[in-house]
């Protein structure tokens, strides 16, 4: 493993994706500002999310086709320039432009850092991916304290704070692209022959299917804790909002350190043991989530953190062993896609939060869960993706 350049685009990662945390707070301060309404704030958010997500395996596909390194710089300078105009905006159709842009930088961002991530990983690729990703985790963790924190300082002018961030993150990421995208090969002086093009036959494209659809049921929990969780513990149980974010921050870095721990147990373990062990645990969890309180809930809630989120990394390396010739897109489904598409999962969360009130949300993302899991069971296991990778080769 060449830890520099996965540090490298684990710090990129982190500065990158500091704007989709940061987003909902500005988007708070503007909201008075601009006389904005709730379907306003989400259709923002929808913007940045059909960017940043859904098209991403676009991107990915860009990448597999085309040498793009120079969209892991340019995509992260792009998100600070979006999210720096955003506070610059005078009214709700630009404000959605410049998030949208915004977006745009993130979703060129993952899927060639990523590529680049895997191919410095070496044999202990799980354990690079862990380590890229951990950055991606962080830097949404930090985007509300540090998008809190400009706009006190400065009110709205305030987001220039993220275009002076990316900005000099984007220039290290360009002065170090070419250690970042050498490979072992080009280090000894010889050149890898070119990878066989995919054929997208049923039998490939059938696992790749599996693994997205668990990815979204993931997300849909990951997405209902983030943003019920405070919620439940405002309004249903009478907390303070500072109490509410501190758990949700608990949540948060508690995943951080699950990435990091996840990475080297599918090294060593396998992928799909990793992935079914993750969703195991959850179910007991996600029960006692509504029925505990004070220590034994903060308990219930780290746990839960780690546990959820420590399988990030490990699916896109699974999405990765799936299309060993396409890794570009393997990323963006399963960075971009099955991620983006789990916003879906709140929606319909909050539906069920105004019938059946807040307590009902834990029984149906055990429900998600569940069918989670049973994807899991159908993924193939280490001895079928050696197999896959063999018959890549030719």
């Amino acid at each position: 493993m060449r830890r520099k350049p996965i540090a490298l685009l684990s710090l990129g990662h982190a500065v990158t994706d500091l704007v989709q945390g940061g987003l909902t707070m500005l988007l708070a301060f503007l909201q008075p500002t601009l006389g904005l309404g709730q379907l306003q704030v989400g259709m923002v958010m929808l913007a940045f999310n059909v960017s940043s997500s859904v098209i991403q395996p676009a991107f990915g596909v860009f990448s597999d086709r085309f040498h793009a390194a120079w969209l892991i710089p340019s995509g992260c300078l792009l998100a600070g320039v979006g999210m720096a105009a955003a506070g610059y905006m005078p009214d709700y159709p630009l404000l959605m432009l410049a998030a949208f842009i915004s977006g745009i930088g993130v979703a060129a961002y993952h899927p060639e850092a990523s590529k680049f991530a895997r191919q410095a990983s070496g044999k202990r690729k799980a354990s690079g991916m862990s380590l890229f990703s951990v950055g991606g985790n962080f830097g949404f963790a930090l985007g509300p304290i540090l998008a809190t924190g400009f706009l006190a300082l400065a009110g709205r002018n305030g987001t220039m704070g993220f275009l002076l961030l990316n900005g000099l993150m984007a220039l290290v990421l360009w002065r170090k692209l070419p250690a970042i995208t050498a490979t072992p090969a080009h280090v000894a002086g010889t050149q890898q022959p070119p990878r066989p093009k995919t054929r997208f036959t049923w039998a490939v494209v059938y696992p790749v299917v599996i693994l997205v659809l668990l990815i979204i049921m993931r997300t849909w929990t990951h997405f209902g804790i983030v943003t019920f969780l405070p919620q439940y513990y405002i309004h249903h149980l009478d907390y303070s909002k500072e109490h509410a974010a501190a758990l949700t921050s608990l949540f948060l870095f508690a995943g951080a350190w699950g990435t990091l721990a996840g990475g080297p147990a599918a090294d060593r373990w396998g992928l799909k043991p990793l992935i079914v062990a993750s969703l195991v645990v959850m179910i007991p969890l996600l029960y006692l989530f509504p029925r505990t309180s004070g220590v034994p809930g903060l308990i219930v809630i780290a746990l839960a953190g780690f546990a959820l989120i420590a399988t990030f990394a490990t699916t896109v390396v699974l999405g990765q062993e799936l299309l060993p010739n396409n890794v570009g897109l393997a990323s963006g489904l399963t960075l971009g896609f099955g991620v983006g598409t789990g916003g879906i999962g709140a929606t319909l969360l909050g539906a069920v939060a105004d019938r059946w009130g807040l307590p009902m949300i834990f029984n149906w993302m055990i429900g998600f869960t569940l069918v989670g899991l049973l994807l899991a069971l159908m993924l193939p296991g280490s001895a079928a993706l050696a197999a896959r990778r063999e018959h890549a080769r030719y």
